[in-house]
């Protein structure tokens, strides 16, 4: 009995840390992959559940998936009908792990669990490049992952001897709403699905569950892996609940109408693994119910998305104050830093957008001494200083995680991008102080030198207009319109300066006018300048590669 204990104990950790190893490993070394979520996907549910699995495939790891999808829909990166679709494709995903097992224990990978977990060491440990060394990380996870199934397997002998547990799981397990809760409970505590597969095939292998038991367990832990993604969206908005609420409601619906029809269920699943696979045991049996049971769902569910969005949209209602909704930097990206990188510039388009708001309503007073726009204008300052704090800490953070060359390249270019919106949002208070100036002194400008300002304001939004449109894609024509538009600031900005030198000579405009004209022009080219800054950026550093210009 203790053998059978410490191997339980021993066998079961080895099993969930090398899961979560090889996941984490595969996370990393496939970031570019984890981009294909913000970048392939064209707002339908079809691509996104097609991208949902192939992404799971990859990582193994539905939970990290989830996570990452309540992420994205928290900081505005996706709409909730992506991440409903992503969602289905996940839970498919997340099932090769099972099969992975099953195959073991027909061919024996369980044999070579020791020297995969070698390997995959001295890959670790004596590579340079990253993606190398995260490869390593991800073979010593499979290692361990089948050593930690053959220590289980190694204790069959002693659970068929054991007539306590005979009795557990013959009595009560097989009771089809116990076996479910069972396989809920396991699985949050252990937040992996993987795992608790993996253990019923050894309970199965041991004869202690029959199919019907093991189909039960397995329709709990689909429940059970929803726990995480909800503790993840507690500190969400509304759509990031929406997301969790997404996955839960998917995998109840399912569970709920296979645990009604399982009899017909069980005859699918059998006649599926007898028509492709001639002899399997009972494992493969398992694993094919995981795959069937999430393949069958998202096959039912994908007609209906729009529906079931409805539905998510009426039952998960906001609470208290709605402004506090707003989460654009959400630290559950953190741990993925492509998806974080993407999130901050999305954060710098929006403070972009922002700056662009202030500079039309500043213009506005300028032209009709109207002070309503006044309070607007500052708020939005102190939105962007508090932006730029936000996302400086933010971006800290990210440069504290294992970042490839080409992320952290994007660190300094990003802080720089925002440093530059924020002393733009200065030029702008600088130029109301001008307003209030001239409307306390009770200035004028002429007819012409208002011409001159609209005509240089059209460029300067036409500026951001472009840049806005480079930050969102990499365009090397949009650079180039952007190049001849700041040239066009300058030109009229020195042009309009000696218009209104020749306009003070003429006697056509007194001083004080002059002097706030001449000061409005200046800010104005400022902050040309400093958006010009972040267009180049977009060239090459806000997109990972090295500086191509001078």
């Amino acid at each position: 009995m203790k053998e059978l204990i410490f191997g339980l104990i021993g066998g079961t950790a080895l099993l969930m840390y090398g899961v979560d190893m090889m996941g984490d490993g595969l996370e990393k070394a496939s970031g570019e992959t984890m981009k294909k979520i913000l970048t392939v996907l064209t707002g339908k549910v079809w691509s996104a559940f097609l991208v949902g699995t192939l992404v799971t495939a990859i990582v193994q790891s539905s939970t990290a998936v989830t996570v990452l999808t309540v992420g994205f829909v928290n900081s505005g990166l996706m709409k909730l009908p992506q991440a409903v679709g992503i969602i289905y494709g996940a839970n498919i995903g997340t099932t090769i792990t099972a099969q992975l097992m099953a195959f073991s224990f027909k061919f024996k990978l369980t044999d070579i669990a020791l020297p995969v977990l070698g390997i995959g060491f001295a890959i670790n440990y004596i590579a340079k490049n990253k993606k190398l060394k995260n490869i390593g990380q991800a073979m010593m996870g499979f290692g361990m992952m089948f050593l930690g199934l053959k220590i289980l397997n190694d204790g069959i002998p002693y659970m068929q001897q054991s007539e306590s547990l005979r009795h557990f799981f013959t009595e009560y397990a097989s009771i089809p709403v116990v076996g479910v809760i069972l396989g809920i409970v396991v699985t949050a505590m252990v937040h992996s699905s993987a795992a608790t597969v993996g253990l019923v095939m050894v309970l199965s292998q041991a004869g202690l569950l029959d199919l019907q038991s093991a189909i039960c367990i397995m329709l709990g832990d689909n429940i059970g892996t929803c726990f995480t993604a909800q503790l993840a969206s507690m500190t969400g908005n509304i759509n990031a609940r929406r997301t969790a609420w997404a996955h839960t409601f998917y995998n109840i619906f399912g569970v709920v109408l296979t645990w009604i029809t399982l009899p017909l269920f069980m005859k699918i699943v059998v006649f599926a693994t007898d028509y492709f696979h001639a002899n399997a045991d009972i494992s493969v049996y398992i694993a094919n119910s995981h795959t069937l049971f999430n393949l069958l769902s998202a096959l039912l569910f994908l007609p209906i998305t729009k529906y079931y969005v409805d539905f998510l949209y009426k039952v998960v209602r906001r609470k208290g104050d709605h402004s506090k909704e707003k989460v654009y930097l959400d630290k559950l990206l953190l741990d993925t830093p492509v998806a974080a990188l993407e999130a901050s510039r999305t954060e710098i388009i929006r403070g972009t957008e922002v700056l662009k708001e202030m500079v039309l309503d500043v213009m506005n007073i300028v032209y009709t001494d109207d002070r309503k726009k006044m309070t607007e204008v500052v708020d939005n300052e102190s939105d962007i200083n508090q932006m730029q704090k936000d996302l400086t800490r933010y971006i800290v953070e990210i440069s504290r995680r294992e970042l490839t060359e080409s992320q952290s390249l994007m660190i300094p270019a990003m802080i720089s991008s925002i440093n530059n919106i924020e002393r733009s949002g200065d030029r702008v208070i600088e130029i109301l102080s001008l307003c209030n100036k001239k409307i306390d002194g009770n200035c004028s400008f002429t007819d012409i030198a208002i011409s001159e300002l609209k005509e240089l304001e059209k460029v300067i939004i036409e500026l951001f207009n472009n840049t806005i449109i480079a930050l969102r894609k990499r365009d090397n024509e949009i650079i180039k319109t952007i190049v001849e538009l700041e040239d066009k600031v300058d030109e009229m900005s020195e042009t309009f300066q000696e218009n209104h030198i020749r306009r003070l000579n003429e006697g056509t405009c007194n001083v004080d006018s002059g002097v706030l004209f001449i000061d409005m022009i200046g800010h104005l080219e400022r902050i040309a300048d400093h958006i010009y800054k972040i267009a180049m950026y977009t060239k090459d550093e806000l997109f990972g590669d090295k500086r191509k210009y001078n």
